[in-house]
């Protein structure tokens, strides 16, 4: 990564994750956005992971067509090796649900002693390259030894997060461990106005968090009409299929909107450990007919073909940061219907789709059917989703937001300094000087009704 020339205001971004989790992982579309992004706005950008991505890993496509570099820090046998031992673990907990919190505990501990060796490589890395910054993603195993690494090498060190601090159960023992090292940090950032209140609420003594959404990388959009070849109406849901993001729950209200209106269909993209507690509830259910499992897309031409072919976007997770498929179906200008958790009050407001409580779900599955029966409404809310989409998360808007973050660390000023000198830069995003307030003046959690 050559230095670039901080005359011409531009900069050398590395972003670093301990490794690429697989399809439809948010952090993961995030770190490959920025560098993309940024890459594509004249600055040099790289990508450092711990861990050797797969073979044929899409993300990597896409950095390399970009000319983005991405490098790892173990070699491909211990990557595997690792992955070896996670699966081994996750089986002997399924096995032995009693012991489930000790293997998971102990595992965690060897996995951050073990990525505490790559410290020296790291720094090794950092000093042949030199960066301006350094950006790291996510509490994972990985970040404490980023953020050390950094510090130790003189290079200004930012760290997002992503999600919500301490979230989900059963990681506090991992932001413990994680948040010794944010103090030496230059700077902190979240995806939304909530997000950031809830790190200040969960880590008071870190600086104060910036706003930086994610950057939802374009697409083509247009209005499509009978893409089903019947008046079905049809609801799209894409995560991973885990017991956090609520697929049997959505099983459980497709049951409910179907008896309201039979036309409603449901597609569901993902795998995981709960595809075959799925199938089996749409049997009981008597829904298979109307419920089609499509798997994992790969790429940005499945995801989009996925996202073009539904009506509305349906997520009833139970916990949540800002979730890049939302993000994704307001792109293509589709409604919403997902949970009030994490940072998704902020931009699913009720012009563009409709807010459950998590678990509700009867709720869930009557807001489904009074969508599916209201044509009318489902085109107002896509339209207004699309604009939406491109005022909050759309590199034109995002892009400025990331070069000021980075320039104002390079000039060793706190995220509080920074409102004024965004005005006066003409700025014009939302949440360009919103670090604690949330957006749409909600605390977090609250509900919409269904109306």
């Amino acid at each position: 990564m050559q230095r670039a020339n901080n005359r011409e205001g531009l900069m050398n971004i590395l972003y670093c994750k301990n490794s690429f989790a697989g399809q439809i992982s948010g952090a993961d579309e995030i770190t490959v956005n920025y560098a993309i992004e940024m890459k594509a706005a004249g600055h040099s950008t790289a990508v450092l992971l711990v861990h050797q991505p797969p073979l044929g890993d899409g993300l990597t496509a896409r950095l390399g067509a970009a000319g983005v570099p991405l490098s790892a820090l173990a070699s491909q046998t211990m990557s595997a090796s690792l992955a070896v031992g996670r699966r081994f673990a996750i089986r002997a907990m399924r096995a032995f649900p009693p012991g489930s919190l000790m293997i998971r505990t102990n595992s965690r501990k060897l996995v951050f002693s073990l990525l505490q060796r790559y410290h020296h490589a790291c720094c090794e890395y950092l000093t042949s390259h030199r960066p301006d910054v350094v950006h790291v993603m996510t509490p994972d195993p990985g970040a404490v030894m980023f953020i050390r690494a950094a510090h130790a090498v003189g290079i200004p060190v930012v760290y997002q997060e992503v999600g919500i601090p301490f979230h989900p159960p059963g990681f506090e023992e991992v932001y413990e461990r994680f948040i010794t090292a944010l103090p030496l940090c230059s700077d902190v950032a979240a995806l939304s106005p909530s997000l950031a209140l809830e790190l200040s609420r969960a880590v008071p003594h870190c600086p104060t968090p910036r706003v930086l959404p994610l950057i939802s990388d374009g697409v083509t959009y247009g209005p499509l009409t009978n893409r089903n070849g019947d008046d079905s109406v049809c609801f799209g849901f894409a995560a991973r299929l885990e017991y956090l993001k609520g697929p049997l729950q959505l099983v459980e209200a497709h049951r409910i909107a179907h008896l309201m209106n039979p036309k409603i269909k449901v597609e569901i993209a993902g795998e995981g450990s709960q595809r075959g507690d799925i199938i089996l509830a749409l049997r009981r259910l008597g829904l298979e007919e109307n419920c089609r499992l499509v798997g994992t897309y790969k790429t940005l031409e499945e995801r989009s073909r996925f996202m073009q072919h539904i009506d509305v976007f349906v997520l009833p997770s139970l916990t949540e940061g800002t979730p890049n498929a939302v993000i994704e179906a307001m792109a293509h200008g589709k409604p919403v219907i997902a949970t009030n958790v994490g940072g998704i009050p902020d931009f699913i407001t009720e012009d563009v789709g409709m807010l459950v409580a998590p678990g509700d779900t009867r709720t869930l599955g009557t807001a489904m059917a009074r969508l599916a029966s209201d044509e009318g409404r489902r085109t107002r809310m896509g339209r207004a989703a699309r604009k939406k989409y491109e005022r909050l998360f759309s590199a034109q808007a995002v892009q400025p937001l990331l070069v000021d973050f980075y320039q104002r660390v390079l000039g060793g000023q706190h995220s509080s300094d920074g409102v004024m000198a965004q005005r006066a830069a003409g700025m014009t995003h939302p949440w360009a000087d919103s670090s604690q307030t949330p957006q749409n003046g909600l605390e977090p959690q609250r509900v919409n009704q269904v109306i």
